[in-house]
């Protein structure tokens, strides 16, 4: 029995147990249950200095247990000795799946289970410091990397006539097979497949990139600081953690790139170059994003009853992804996503075009057509691969030497003419699906910089004053041509 009155029972909500044994005293504090439902307890002894009375020592013993509950709560609520692995596992299992979305779960698994485990995994989180953290950055940006690449050996391997029939056993884009016979790398597992697909051993036919770099780069460890962070935060919310240790580390710089956006004439320029591709579908696909700003997902997860063409609008409901193969509908990246968007007319003939066009495949197919409903679709009606809709726009940029950009710039390419043409940045951010007109101040800082100088130079010669010189030589100039 704990060694205390009723009224201080009433006053500590949390009793530590005092039990003397002896000339000492056993402490014991309970921090609730860990993941297994077991009680968590925290032990103690404690000894009264020599020469106090009996009833002294008790009160003495009380307020180091007190003392020492206090120090407790702000330790673990599992038992200290817990490995970062069964942290990560209970994370993956019990908490990802219910607030996070499937993408982000795998893509956040993938990061800890290749880069994190096998360095800091079968530590103790007590033994898991700020300090230890920092060494983990430091590792991984110094011999981190764990993609090989592969060149091809020799092209005989793949003559002309057996690149698309390869890809396609190969369950691959075709770009791929072009990019290893343009002699540049590519992964592991393509050139494993591609390989597999012609009959040969990976070795026969490939050889490993020998200048291959040993250090992630940092925009790969800034990926891996949010996963490792996303872990630890919610381990301090539930009171299994003291602090989370990435908050204060320090990762490696990230370089200022200035990433290339296309201003309006070569936007108008894109428009234009759009009549080449032999894709009838791609060429409207890549006008739309760039006449609406959508993300690539939510451009290829368009269903044509969230199209009013006598109102103008689009409605985002959706976004695409690919997962272990299968495709997957998914609300949009956020709450603000889910918006809707103005059409121009433009956009609203070439989607008008793309559905008689539409109609009359899935007449010509019949019954090889899958239905999906959805505005862009691959041959037979199936969904469309983004990495498809990307290698062709990058396709068209080389051949018109156009900066190396990526199909999700469109979106970039669209907010930066509407800020140019003076659009409300509230109007923009809705437009653009964004949480809050602060992600779009900071996206497009650069581009909302140059405007405001245009702005300060067209009040400046709006309120401009004229010298009484300039002003007599504008009389009599006017005067002169009465």
């Amino acid at each position: 029995m704990p060694c205390v009155s009723g009224s201080e029972k009433r006053k500590w909500s949390r009793m530590p147990s005092v039990k003397k044994r002896g000339d000492t005293f056993r402490i014991m504090v309970s921090l609730g249950y860990d993941m297994k439902g077991r009680q968590i307890r925290k032990t103690t002894t404690f000894k009264s200095p020599e020469g106090v009375t009996p009833g002294k020592a008790e009160k003495l013993a009380v307020a180091f247990a007190h003392s020492f509950e206090k120090k407790c709560q702000g330790m673990a609520n599992m038992n200290e000795n817990l490995r970062f692995a069964e942290l990560a596992k209970w994370y993956f299992e019990q908490i990802a799946p219910l607030k996070v979305k499937e993408t982000t779960l795998n893509s956040t698994k993938y990061l800890i289970d290749t880069y994190v485990l096998p360095n800091i995994g079968h530590l103790k989180l007590k033994d898991i410091s700020t300090a230890r953290i920092d060494e983990l950055f430091n590792q991984l940006y110094t011999n981190g990397r764990k993609t090989v690449y592969y060149l091809l050996t020799d092209s005989d391997s793949l003559p002309k006539g057996t690149w698309i029939p390869t890809a396609r056993k190969a369950k691959m884009g075709y770009n791929t097979i072009s990019n290893a016979l343009q002699g540049k790398k590519i992964y592991k597992r393509s050139a494993e497949k591609i390989a597999a697909a012609i009959g040969k051993k990976t070795l026969e036919v490939f050889h490993e990139d020998p200048s291959g770099e040993k250090g992630l780069e940092p925009v790969s460890i800034t990926g891996i600081r949010t996963a490792l962070s996303t872990i630890f935060s919610t381990a301090l919310k539930k009171d299994i953690i003291a602090k989370n240790p990435v908050t204060h580390s320090t990762s490696p710089k990230m370089p200022q790139k200035k990433k290339p956006f296309l201003d309006a004439s070569q936007c108008k320029q894109l428009l234009g170059l759009l009549n080449e591709l032999t894709n009838l579908q791609m060429q409207k696909a890549i006008a739309a994003l760039l006449y609406t700003g959508m993300r690539v997902g939510e451009l290829l997860a368009l269903h044509w009853d969230a199209i009013d063409f006598e109102g103008g609008t689009i409605s985002i409901r959706h976004t695409l992804y690919r997962v272990k193969g299968k495709y997957k509908l998914s609300t949009p990246k956020t709450r603000s996503s889910e918006r809707v968007i103005s059409m121009p007319p433009e956009l609203s003939e070439l989607l008008k075009e793309q559905k008689r066009w539409q109609d009359q495949r899935r007449h010509d197919v019949d019954e090889r057509w899958i239905e999906r409903n959805t505005v862009f679709t691959s041959e037979y009606g199936e969904y469309v691969n983004l990495n498809f809709v990307n290698a062709t726009f990058k396709r068209l940029l080389r051949r018109h030497d156009f900066p190396p950009l990526h199909i999700h710039d469109l979106r970039h390419a669209n907010a930066s003419l509407l800020i140019n043409a003076g659009v409300p940045v509230k109007i923009i951010s809705d437009h653009l699906g964004h949480s809050d007109t602060k992600t779009t101040e900071n996206f497009y800082a650069h581009v909302f910089n140059t405007t405001k100088a245009m702005a300060a130079d067209a009040i400046s010669q709006a309120l401009s004053i004229s010298t009484p010189t300039e002003a007599k030589n504008t009389e009599s100039g006017v005067d002169a041509q009465k």
